[in-house]
């Protein structure tokens, strides 16, 4: 794991520097969503990596041009992004950060999941 100066800025996303690619990951599950329980279960999810994936992605769809340059690999007890653009994945980081401290920008991106059929 590496730190790096541009992701300082986001307090609950890791970035991990590869010999290939970066990833940004989150776990969620603890006090960075946890007012974020009912926000999940009214969309009748858990808020695992899976459901944080589908948030952002939806959240990021109309900039087609950004989806492009990442790609996803989350699990259920892990949200994660990656590619070799770090730009990219910095804006991903910044999606992410701005849905955990926004709940109704949660909400929005959830409601859009559901309409493209993002959720799992």
């Amino acid at each position: 794991m590496a730190d790096r100066p541009e992701f300082a800025r986001f307090p609950n996303v890791k970035f991990i520097e590869g010999e290939r690619s970066d990833s940004v990951i989150y776990s969620p599950g603890g006090p960075a969503d946890a007012h974020l329980v009912e926000v999940f279960g009214a969309h009748g999810l858990e808020g695992s990596g899976y459901d944080w994936q589908s948030a952002v992605h939806a959240w990021l769809v109309e900039r087609a041009e950004l989806l492009e340059r990442f790609s996803f690999d989350s699990e259920a007890g892990m949200f994660c992004a990656y590619g070799s653009d770090r730009a990219a994945l910095g804006e991903v980081a910044a999606a992410l950060e701005l849905l955990l401290a926004q709940p109704a920008r949660l909400v929005e991106a959830l409601e859009a999941a559901d309409e493209l059929d993002l959720l799992d």
